[in-house]
């Protein structure tokens, strides 16, 4: 296995590039903690989930997730996201890393491509109209294998392990793990807010 550097050092890399400068509460736009991503990433590396495979990150942000599955020797890498702002940051921050990463403004969900792996995270929808688990089917459709962050609970993780089963695909490992939230909205209370979340490979 080659890559070109080591988790930590991926998760160094990640922390000082740009997060989001306006973020949209209907979007749920939550920078994703660099170590999460540096992980996740890690461990998709780890099951031969990344290196020469064609990448998508869904929903991607600021594109932390496809920056660190270029780094780590993915073929291909795509970037799907709707807000343009958004889309501005991760473009800048793919040049700061100098990665190549094709970046299509476009919801996941009207996409017609598919993939090896697709690693995202989604809107939940607590705020939004939207719940993650209509990403997860699009992601269950679309590629072989998929890295998806959702809440941690566990009547959730029922539902979501039956929800992949009905698509025909099964939840082959979940990682337990906890998403730092800074205070980036009016109704934030404290300076960080730590949630569990579950990270779900389904293939």
């Amino acid at each position: 296995m080659v890559t070109r550097m080591k988790q930590k050092d991926l998760e160094i890399l990640l922390s000082q590039l740009s997060k989001f400068t306006n973020p949209k509460i209907h979007l749920e736009q939550y920078q994703t903690p660099p170590r999460l991503v540096a992980m996740i990433a890690w461990r998709a590396l780890q099951l031969g989930d990344i290196e020469n495979k064609v990448v998508a990150d869904f929903c991607s942000g600021t594109g932390l997730f496809a920056i660190a599955s270029k780094i780590l020797g993915a073929k291909k890498v795509y970037a799907f996201e709707l807000d343009p702002e958004a889309m501005e940051i991760a473009k800048n921050n793919a040049k700061m890393a100098d990665t190549d990463i094709k970046f299509i403004l476009k919801d996941v969900r009207d996409i017609d491509m598919t993939f090896n792996t697709v690693l995202m995270n989604s809107p939940f929808g607590i705020k939004g109209s939207v719940k993650d688990q209509e990403f997860l089917r699009h992601a269950l459709v679309k590629a072989d294998t998929s890295y998806s962050i959702h809440l941690f609970q566990e009547k959730n993780i029922t539902f979501l392990k039956k929800f992949v089963e009905k698509h025909e695909k099964k939840v082959t490992e979940i990682i337990k793990a906890e998403f730092e939230i800074p205070k980036i909205f009016r109704f934030h209370k404290k300076k960080f807010h730590i949630i569990e979340v579950a990270v779900l490979r389904s293939l």
